[in-house]
């Protein structure tokens, strides 16, 4: 090959290598944003996942610590976040929803990392029936304790500030 033909072929070519190594260089960038994307949304994902988790724990630690309270020898009416009737109207079954304080809820001092305040909230939904058997639940002179009855138990506990987790129980009492 002499000097006149090598001189040739560089003035042919155009920078072709230059513009196709460009062009991958920008869709390897445009792949590796959309994987950094999807990792970050992931680990959201997951946070959250565990938020929920540790909040759903720490109700059903509320709930079973308003279960204490209502067998324990101490009425429970005597303390914050009891109510003898249903809080809200017959019309209305979601109340606690929009529950405007439950920072007047009952605390059962739960300590839970990342968990805001484990609350909960007794309810006397009705009296156990009286000695005549009937299946009214209704208050009843016949019922040897006024403890006696059916309460439905509310507890809300919140973790990471944006998952409230509410659980219920029904409980029947049944002292002597």
């Amino acid at each position: 090959m002499s000097a006149h033909q090598a001189t040739r072929l560089t003035a042919v070519q155009r920078g072709a290598a230059l513009v196709t190594g460009l062009i991958f260089m920008v869709v390897l960038t445009l792949i590796v944003i959309a994987a950094m994307r999807s990792s970050i949304l992931e680990e959201k994902m997951a946070g959250n996942a565990r938020s929920q988790n540790v909040a759903f724990q720490a109700a059903e630690a509320g709930l079973r610590a308003g279960e204490r309270a209502l067998n324990s020898p101490v009425d429970p009416a005597s303390g914050p976040g009891y109510f003898s009737a249903p809080v809200a109207a017959a019309t209305t079954t979601e109340y606690w929803k929009d529950y405007p304080d439950w920072d007047t809820a009952a605390d059962p001092g739960l300590l839970y990392p990342g968990v805001e305040g484990v609350r909960y909230v007794i309810e006397r939904i009705a009296a156990l029936p009286g000695a005549s058997g009937n299946d009214d639940l209704e208050y009843s002179a016949e019922n040897t304790n006024p403890r006696n009855g059916i309460y439905r138990i509310t507890a809300r506990a919140e973790a990471g500030g944006n998952a409230p987790i509410i659980l219920q129980s029904v409980v029947r009492i049944v002292l002597e």
